[in-house]
């Protein structure tokens, strides 16, 4: 889900401006916030720093996450990809 998340927001800053995230992950966020401006939507934005918070814990640990938890992060990263696919 992390790397879709990511994915999604490449193709919105590669689409809009011609760029793409480098950097370290942590700094996806900040691109996509400038290439979009007050049109980037704070629940989007939330949700994306959220997911990449989570990236390293879901690569590299053995953290158990509940069905009621990952059903929601699901449905939260089909909204983002929805909003994503409009806004690219």
């Amino acid at each position: 889900m992390v790397a879709c998340a990511i994915a999604y927001a490449d193709a919105i800053t590669a689409k809009r401006k011609g760029v793409i995230n480098k950097q370290d992950h942590s700094a996806a966020p900040r691109l996509l916030r400038e290439v979009l401006g007050n049109t980037l939507p704070e629940r989007q934005e939330k949700f994306f720093r959220r997911m990449l918070g989570r990236k390293d814990e879901v690569n590299y640990g053995a953290r158990s996450t509940s069905l009621a938890e990952a059903q929601r992060l699901l449905l939260e990263l089909d909204e983002f990809a929805e909003w994503a696919e409009s806004a690219a």
